[in-house]
């Protein structure tokens, strides 16, 4: 267990925990307005969401490392710091550009925040109660993802003061990380050289590679679900508010904080196999119960095709006759938008928190399966690899998205999460309690 200056630090790492995830995932139910304020289509907020996430994997891969070698608080401070500047730039941007570019810096600065605090919990902690607190670790990054949607949908019409907001608290965070972390591992004197030898030589352990992996197929799958179910909620046939979406969005992650917390208390009685394994079972239920909840889903019905008439009427190259045939079906698909409404609410909901319980394991996974002296450059692998499939996850099912509609991404998702139970058994078959300790 934490001493009391250990339980401080933990606090402070957890509130870091969420914020990332926060100004990552606050934007979902934005899309459509900042589609218009930035005179702009889904595309191109979408490769926001990308070129937030390509940077912020990328460079984690060496963040951890840098932990290593130079101690634990510079990553964090500096990175905290940056996050707040890219917030700042956010909120002040005038084109699609301008907004890309400012996500962009968000992700170098949280890059350099997320992987070292994985390792700061390895150091606070053993393997007889790492579960637990990695567990509170996914409690936090799903607060920071049910919170954001929340709030993002409430003030999607004031998004650019909501910026400004996090680039204060961000500020902050960076201020109380150089005061209160002054106690974790210190820095040497080593060269970046050093950083790039621990990450080869983590590299050859299979085991942190099929971690990685697993990370990468469950946020790969998920967050591509949470991103295009935004667009398809508020488009035809469903016309959904903002504010419904963003509830739909984060409900999941509100269940998601408690059952993160259950998860990794499981996780250090019950084992790193058996719990995941139940998590992924209960996403892919979920996920096979969303596909008989969409409606009119291509080839059959493309309603991606259709714009929103209500909002779009005058721009349409249309006869009156067909406006008034399209704005009498709008009427009776949102009268008939309430059951969708509900079905998504629960069955994303059960999605949540069936992913919510492969976290924890994959945490604890991901600083003990090396050394403790490559803690951070082992979680580095982990979180980068991880936050390399939330990147790569709405540009790379856009395209099955668009052409074979939602239901068929819900399908390939189940699909891919199966996998991440399998990969879970090979890491942790031949591993005993006894063994982590010893490797400890």
């Amino acid at each position: 267990m934490p001493g009391r200056g250990g339980s401080v630090t933990l606090a402070l790492v957890l509130i870091m925990g969420a914020i990332g995830p926060f100004g990552g995932n606050m934007i979902l139910p934005m899309i459509s307005v900042l589609k218009n304020e930035l005179s702009t289509d889904v595309s191109m907020i979408m490769l926001s969401l990308t070129l937030f996430m390509v940077p912020f994997a990328i460079i984690q891969f060496f963040s951890g490392g840098i932990s290593d070698v130079y101690g634990r608080r510079k990553p964090i401070v500096g990175g905290m710091a940056v996050y707040a500047l890219g917030s700042a730039l956010a909120s002040g941007a005038v084109n699609i550009w301008g907004f890309i570019a400012a996500r962009v810096v968000q992700g170098v600065g949280y890059a350099l925040v997320s992987p070292v605090i994985i390792a700061v919990i390895g150091d606070l902690t053993d393997v007889a109660n790492r579960g637990r607190y990695m567990g509170f670790l996914s409690s936090a990054i799903r607060t920071g993802i049910a919170v954001g949607p929340f709030v993002g949908g409430a003030m999607a019409y004031q998004w650019r003061m909501l910026f400004l907001a996090l680039a204060a608290a961000s500020a902050g965070l960076a201020a109380c990380s150089w005061v209160c972390l002054r106690g974790l591992k210190a820095g040497g004197e080593g060269a970046l050289g050093e950083v790039m030898a621990e990450l080869k030589e983590a590299a050859r352990y299979r085991e942190v590679l099929a971690v990685s992996a697993a990370g990468f197929i469950a946020f790969f799958s998920y967050i591509a679900l949470m991103s295009l179910s935004s667009d398809a909620l508020t488009s035809f046939p469903y016309f959904l508010d903002p504010n419904s979406v963003g509830l739909i969005l984060s409900i999941s992650g509100v269940l998601g904080i408690v059952s993160s917390s259950v998860a990794g208390f499981l996780t250090d009685r019950l084992g790193k196999r058996i719990v995941p394994a139940v998590g992924v079972a209960t996403a892919v239920l979920a996920l096979v119960a969303l596909t008989f909840v969409t409606k009119y889903s291509t080839p059959i019905f493309p309603f991606y095709l259709i714009p929103n008439v209500a909002e779009n009427w005058q721009t349409l190259p249309l006869d009156w006759q067909t406006l008034t045939s399209l704005f009498t079906l709008q009427g009776m698909l949102r009268a008939l938008s309430g059951d969708v409404f509900m079905g998504f609410l629960v069955f994303m909901s059960m999605m949540g928190v069936g992913i919510s319980f492969i976290w924890p394991a994959l945490l604890a996974l991901s600083v003990e399966v090396v050394p403790p002296r490559m803690r951070g450059t082992s979680a580095s692998i982990f979180s980068g690899t991880r936050f390399l499939g939330y990147a790569l996850a709405p540009i790379a099912f856009t395209p099955v998205y668009l052409q074979t509609g939602l239901d068929a991404t819900f399908l390939l998702s189940a699909a891919l999460l199966s996998l991440v139970a399998w990969m879970i058994h090979v890491t942790t078959r031949r591993r005993t309690k006894g063994e982590e300790i010893k490797r400890e």
